[in-house]
């Protein structure tokens, strides 16, 4: 089903932000930047399909840079894994900092759990599958250790997937709901077996048990920043420890977990004050929306952090 196509008789601008918004509605929030500035041949697209349990889309556009940030992950209540196949043209994504650039017929595994970013050089067609957290953990055991490793087309079974799932792209309306079904199974099972015999050698997560609390800690603040009840024995509880080794994780940081969760707070309403979009909200709502319950607090917070005042730093920033 087509989500977006924006006419050529609007305004680029107005095609871009069109489009824009769809491919938030559509995957997760993200925010999206014209590469080379507004471009005369934006040729924005965006079609998307259910089909049991996960969603395949196709996007295209003009030059554009991608950014998943931590604000946005605080505003997103499932998790997706999204499998990235290029079509067209080249993409470069970067997660963990491991970065994949992908030809026609590779694929990345990305996580919305975590910041990334994309980078599209020039006009581009990809494919996305976004699959439940659950589902693919339940299938692949460890499925961060994929994050951000370029499966090319030329290696084991990939090639075989990224023409499967082009193949269903194309013919995907005339599908019937059991059908599709059947095809789901398929690209799981594929998708699966390509991660599992990738050539090159896995990049496993030897995290030490302090970094994998911190890993979980640090997402599960990144996704509970809007909620003002959220503190330390919050989170303590959600993990199953206590409060006082939560805080003995936070020593070698050379930050407490308090001071954290502000600034974690501090930036997503940061983002927002730089965001046209978010005009018709004043600082105060803003501020509220990210967990602050006090405006004034709020203020001082985030001038002695950022050098203005919100308003100002909105006029200052918005001007630029």
């Amino acid at each position: 089903m087509v989500i977006a196509r924006p006419s050529n008789q609007l305004s680029v601008g107005d095609q871009f932000e069109t489009w824009n918004h769809a491919v938030c509605k559509t995957f997760s929030p993200v925010a999206c930047e014209m590469a080379n500035g507004l471009s005369a041949d934006f040729g924005g697209f965006l079609a998307a399909n259910r089909l049991e349990t996960m969603h395949l889309a196709q996007v295209k556009s003009a030059p554009l840079d991608v950014y998943r940030r931590k604000s946005h992950i605080a505003m997103e209540s499932d998790d997706f894994y999204l499998v990235k196949f290029q079509v067209e043209g080249t993409g470069i994504f970067s997660q963990r900092d491991r970065e994949a650039t992908l030809m026609p017929g590779d694929f990345v595994l990305a996580s919305t759990t975590e910041p990334y970013q994309l980078k599209f050089p020039k006009h581009y067609g990809q494919a996305v599958l976004a699959i439940p957290h659950h589902i693919l953990q339940d299938q692949l055991r460890d499925p961060e250790q994929y994050l951000g490793q370029r499966m090319a087309a030329d290696q084991g079974s990939n090639g075989l997937l990224s023409q499967l799932v082009l193949s269903l792209l194309q013919r995907i309306d005339s599908f019937d709901t059991a059908l599709l079904q059947r095809l789901e199974a398929n690209i799981l099972d594929l998708l699966v077996t390509s991660l599992s015999f990738n050539v090159a050698a896995p990049q496993r997560l030897d995290r030490s048990p302090r970094d994998e609390y911190m890993y979980r800690v640090k997402n599960f603040i990144y996704k509970n920043l809007t909620d003002p009840k959220l503190s330390p024995d919050m989170i303590a509880l959600a993990h199953g420890i206590s409060t006082r080794y939560l805080h003995m994780l936070f020593q070698p940081e050379d930050i407490s977990l308090g001071r954290y969760i502000q600034m974690q707070r501090l930036e997503a309403c940061r983002n927002c004050l730089e965001d046209s979009e978010m005009n018709s909200f004043s600082a105060t709502e803003i501020a509220f929306r990210w967990g602050f319950n006090d405006a004034s607090h709020f203020g001082r917070c985030f001038k002695a952090q950022f050098g203005d005042s919100p308003s100002q730093y909105r006029k200052r920033t918005q001007l630029a």
